[in-house]
């Protein structure tokens, strides 16, 4: 074996081994709060129950999962599909998805025929709620748990059914049963 080949496969070796600590970690860590949600709320909501959300604290007993995204937003527009099978595996449990966003109705009403989303859309044209959690980039998913703790902040693309499950509150029956 030539001296390249071995060092490529020593970086190998230690690549996969890292990234096997790291999956092991997630997988393990035990799911500490990150701090209360806030008190905002969403100023208009489409394809929902009610024309607005005052507060989060409205939602108190649900978990909640809100997407931040973007029509223009390509990485948005490839999880959706992985966010409406989401909210499928968990309808009739105690969960509300609400895809939110800094535009208005003008581009989002559009966008929702072309891309169908299957939760509720939050309009947050003034980003209060993006400002209240520091949202600086998109697409993010942030899970509140049913006492109002934020439990999780990260892509879509790496939501797990288990990262909702552990928010749920213990009496509720997981998706799979």
């Amino acid at each position: 074996m030539e001296r390249s080949d071995a060092a490529f496969l020593l970086l190998l070796g230690a690549g996969v081994l890292i990234a096997s600590l790291l999956l092991f970690q997630r997988c393990s860590r035990p799911s500490k709060p990150l701090g209360p949600a806030p008190e905002e709320g969403v100023a208009a909501l489409l394809q929902a129950p009610q024309p607005a959300l005052g507060s989060l604290r409205e939602l108190r007993g649900k978990v909640v999962v809100l997407e931040f995204w973007a029509t223009w937003c390509g990485v948005c527009r490839e999880t959706l599909p992985h966010m409406n099978k989401m909210r499928e595996r968990f309808a009739g449990k105690p969960v509300v998805f609400i895809s939110v966003t800094k535009e208005g109705r003008a581009a989002v009403e559009p966008f929702l025929k072309a891309h169908p989303m299957t939760g509720w859309i939050g309009l947050d044209e003034d980003g209060r709620l993006h400002s209240a959690l520091r949202i600086t980039g998109i697409p993010k998913v942030v899970v509140i748990d049913a006492q109002g703790l934020i439990r999780l902040k990260v892509s879509p693309s790496f939501l797990y059914e288990t990262d909702i499950e552990r928010a749920l509150p213990a009496a509720a029956p997981s998706p799979r049963q």
